[in-house]
C-alpha cells in the first residue's frame, strides 16, 4: 500500500510538471530573470585634476512606475576606444553593509564596448543623453540628459539572469589605471513579479 501511494505521488508530480506551456513558478530562488529598480545616481569621489568626463546625473520620478535619469555630462576630451570601461558592482549584505567586487568587468575600447553592452538601447540612450552623434567617438562637449527612461536598460545586452539584491554599480572610464570619470548607480535586481516597495 505504501509503495502504491509513493508511485501515485511521483506519477501525479510528473504529469503536473510535464505541461511545458505553463512556466514553473519558483518564487524563492536567489537567482533568475530580473527587472531593474533604480534607487539613486551619484558622482564618484575622484581626483578633480584627472576628471575628463564630468557626470552630474540624478534620478527623477516621472510617475509611480517610471523613473528617468536627468542631468548632464561634460566631455573635456573625446570619448573613444583609447579608454578602458570598468564596471564594479558591490552587493548590499543582510546587515546593510556593502560587499565590494560582487561583479567586476574591465574592457578595452570603451566606446565600442559600451555600444555593445547597450545593444538596442544605444541610440535611444545616447539621444536622451543629449548626444546626437550616436557613433564612436563621442566628441568634446556639454550634453544635457533631458530624461533617459530607465526601462531602456531592460533591452540592453546585460546578463539575462543575476542574483537578486541591492547593488551599487560603479561605472568608470580609465586609462593606464587612472580614472578619468565615473558615476555610481544604486539599483535593485528584483524578481519580475515583485513590487517597487
Amino acid at each position: 500500500m505504501k509503495c502504491l501511494l509513493i508511485n501515485l505521488i511521483v506519477f501525479v508530480t510528473a504529469v503536473n510538471n510535464s505541461d511545458t506551456r505553463k512556466p514553473l513558478f519558483l518564487p524563492q530562488l536567489p537567482v533568475g530573470i530580473y527587472r531593474l529598480n533604480f534607487l539613486g545616481v551619484t558622482r564618484c569621489v575622484s581626483d578633480q585634476r584627472n576628471e575628463k568626463f564630468k557626470f552630474q546625473y540624478y534620478l527623477s520620478k516621472k510617475s509611480a512606475n517610471k523613473t528617468e535619469i536627468k542631468g548632464n555630462i561634460t566631455n573635456y576630451i573625446p570619448f573613444d576606444d583609447s579608454f578602458n570601461l570598468e564596471f564594479n558592482m558591490a552587493i548590499k549584505d543582510s546587515i546593510g553593509g556593502w560587499k565590494d567586487n560582487a561583479y567586476i568587468h574591465k574592457s578595452p575600447k570603451a566606446c565600442s564596448t559600451l555600444k555593445m553592452f547597450l545593444g538596442d538601447a544605444w541610440i535611444p540612450v545616447m539621444q536622451s543623453s543629449g548626444i546626437q552623434n550616436v557613433s564612436c567617438p563621442v566628441p568634446v562637449g556639454f550634453y544635457e540628459a533631458t530624461g533617459i527612461d530607465t526601462d531602456l536598460f531592460g533591452t540592453a545586452n546585460f546578463p539575462k539572469t543575476l542574483f537578486y539584491g541591492t547593488y551599487r554599480f560603479r561605472f568608470s572610464i580609465s586609462k593606464k589605471d587612472e580614472v578619468y570619470g565615473c558615476f555610481i548607480l544604486v539599483l535593485e535586481i528584483k524578481r519580475p513579479w515583485e513590487s517597487n516597495n
